[in-house]
């Protein structure tokens, strides 16, 4: 039986930030959401890449929070 990607994600994420911490994983995933909205919008998917922003600045405002 195999395990359910949802499962997969978890497992992979606890691992990431058990191996390079919190702070770092959130900051990754915010620079790679600015640069997937950046490679969208020069290939004209404007709607996409504004869903990427958002969540980019979402991720962002999180670590803002987190070092007040």
């Amino acid at each position: 039986m195999t395990e359910p990607k949802s499962e997969k994600l978890t497992r992979a994420l606890n691992q990431l930030i058990e191996e390079h911490g919190i702070k770092n994983v959130v900051h990754s995933l915010a620079n790679h959401c600015f640069k997937e909205a950046e490679f969208l919008r020069q290939d004209r998917s404007t709607d996409l890449a504004q869903n990427w922003q958002d969540i980019a600045e979402k991720l962002q405002k999180v670590m803002e929070n987190q070092e007040s």
